[in-house]
Order: structure tokens, then sequence, then C-alpha cells
């Protein structure tokens, strides 16, 4: 079959884009509005852009329930500058899902999904206590791609539960990780089933 992505039905090529791209990695990303209200909600169009500066990056899209159509992160982040990525595991899949619902701007979903809270280091966002790893950010940049906003997140401070760190390596260890990724429709899954091919050039860094 061949697509011609103008020729698509609405919502045609959102669909068959998000059930190509998979599995996605998941940021689960907790802000907070200028009354000091937390926000969290995942978002699986999201990447790594750069080690330097290290620099993430996720799209919101345009269908909030706000009057501007922007979701409550995205005006969060407009706002304050700020926001954290929480990584999701198996044991937090859940509760991520239950803060995927579109909740009103004075909803915390912290307390919605009773997740455990705790504090940033170097921004004023809280960050999921329980999360393998957080990634506190600083807004570097928004871009309009679209119907979406792009946001490219400068990373200040990165929390990693212990245990999952290997000194030797400066890795951290995939086995215990155990990341959720994002499929299409209601679909995820489980990053269990690893396998090692070595790159052929002997000085690969990563």
């Amino acid at each position: 079959m061949e697509f011609d992505p103008a020729a698509l039905p609405p919502n045609a090529m959102y669909k068959l884009l998000i059930s190509s791209v998979v599995p996605r990695p998941i940021a689960w990303v907790s802000s907070v509005d200028r009354a000091g209200v937390r926000n969290l909600a995942p978002f699986s169009y999201f990447m790594a852009i750069t080690d330097d500066p290290p620099t993430i990056a996720f799209s919101s899209s345009f269908r909030g329930a706000g009057p501007d159509g922007k979701k409550d992160t995205l005006r969060n982040i407009e706002d304050t500058g700020e926001f954290v990525v929480n990584v999701v595991d198996d044991d937090l899949a859940a509760q991520m899902n239950v803060t995927s619902g579109e909740y009103p701007p004075e909803v915390d979903e912290f307390e919605v999904a009773a997740l455990a809270v705790a504090p940033g280091t170097r921004v004023g966002v809280p960050r999921v206590a329980s999360a393998p790893i957080t990634l506190e950010c600083r807004l570097d940049r928004l871009v309009s791609v679209g119907r979406a906003t792009l946001v490219l997140g400068r990373i200040v401070y990165v929390h990693v539960r212990d245990g999952l760190y290997d000194a030797a390596t400066g890795r951290l260890d995939m086995h215990r990780l155990r990341p959720v990724g994002r499929l299409a429709g209601n679909f995820y899954t489980h990053v269990h089933d690893i396998f090692e091919m070595k790159r052929p050039n002997a000085d690969y860094r990563g």
C-alpha cells in the first residue's frame, strides 16, 4: 500500500505515524503554573537532542482543554521556563496512564495518581519521587511546527535511582531500568528482551 499524507482523511496520518515510529520513549513531564498548581502528563513524541549541551525535546500538540488549545504542560513551561522529565518504568506504568486523562488546569495529577512527590534541586518543579530517572530542565526554546510546539529543554540536573548507574562504564543498567515504551492506540511495551550487538568501530563511546 502507498499513502499520500495530503490525501488522507483527518487523523489518519496521526494513526499511521504513531504505528510506524515504535516503540517511543515516554516523557512524563511535571510542571507548575504561576500559582504553584502541579501538573503531570505523558508525551510520547520525545527524544534526546544532544549531550553537549545536554538537551532533550518533546512535542505538545494543540488539543488541550484551554481556550487557546494549549495543554497545561506547555502553558506552564511558557510561564515558568522550567519542567522535569520523569522516566516511566514497569512499576509506574498504570499511574502514568492515569495522568494521561484530560483534567482541568486546577487538578493536580500527582494527587489523582496517588504519587509521592520530591522537590527539584535546580528547578522549582516537583518530580515523581519513585521514578528511576528524572531530568530537571530549563526551557531552551519553543519551535512551532504545524499544530504542535516542540519544547527543547536544557538538562540542569539528573536524579538516578540507586543501583542503576555503573560507575565503571558510565552507563545505566538496561536490565534493571525496565522502561516502558509507547506503541499505538492503547498499546505499550515492556523493555525486557534485550540483546547486544557491538559496533564495528572500536572507539564507540555510547
